[in-house]
């Protein structure tokens, strides 16, 4: 597909009924469960809004990402989608993954249109419940990284995600332990976790339209 087709695509995926856990499930470490369990057992559930960015490269559909920095967090290291926490001002989780994508990797998001949102995830480790949102961005990208959270911005044609060679299983080294987990593997980077949940039920929002 190139950059116009995705959009079109999008427009029309994201008015269909979403394939929901059950997509993002089939990118879930073990033991994971892609369901929001109940407020009674996350009381004091952290909550974010991620943005799964379209830009245009050489006419293809080039999805971002980060790689985050090096820390001492859960999620230190891996490759994710640009954004981050709710904070007081922001009106909507939507209005979070605009504010936090153009702070994390400095494009303006007056030039991102947002098509909608998908189903929202809940990850264990850092106790976030995380709403994902899908746009394209307008203009060529001109990436002004945050430094103080991401080592390097990604871009990666969508095109290969849509093969079933970019899934396989990789021994993955987490928090000192060693753990086989399923993975997009693509252009020598490997997705895993909750992106990889998430973007498994992106792939199938796209795959169920074409």
């Amino acid at each position: 597909m190139n950059f116009e087709q995705i959009k079109n695509t999008l427009k029309s995926a994201i008015n269909n009924p979403l394939p929901g856990s059950e997509a993002q499930h089939q990118l879930a470490p073990v033991g994971r469960t892609s369901t929001i369990p109940n407020k009674s057992e996350i009381p004091d559930v952290r909550k974010a809004g991620v943005m799964a960015l379209f830009v245009q490269s050489n006419s293809k559909p080039h999805l971002v990402f980060i790689e985050r920095t090096t820390s001492k967090s859960v999620h230190s290291g891996q490759i994710a989608f640009p954004g981050g926490q709710v904070e007081k001002h922001d009106i909507s989780f939507k209005h979070t993954a605009l504010r936090e994508t153009e702070e994390e990797i400095g494009l303006n998001q007056s030039a991102i249109e947002v098509f909608g949102g998908f189903t929202p995830i809940y990850i264990p480790p850092s106790n976030f419940l995380v709403h994902p949102f899908v746009g394209v961005y307008h203009q060529v990208p001109e990436f002004i990284p945050q430094v103080t959270e991401v080592a390097s911005i990604i871009t990666i044609d969508f095109n290969h995600f849509l093969l079933d060679s970019s899934i396989r299983h990789q021994t993955i080294n987490v928090r000192g332990f060693n753990m086989e987990v399923p993975t997009f593997y693509v252009d020598g980077y490997t997705i895993w976790g909750a992106t990889a949940m998430m973007l498994s039920e992106l792939r199938q929002m796209i795959i169920r339209v074409l």
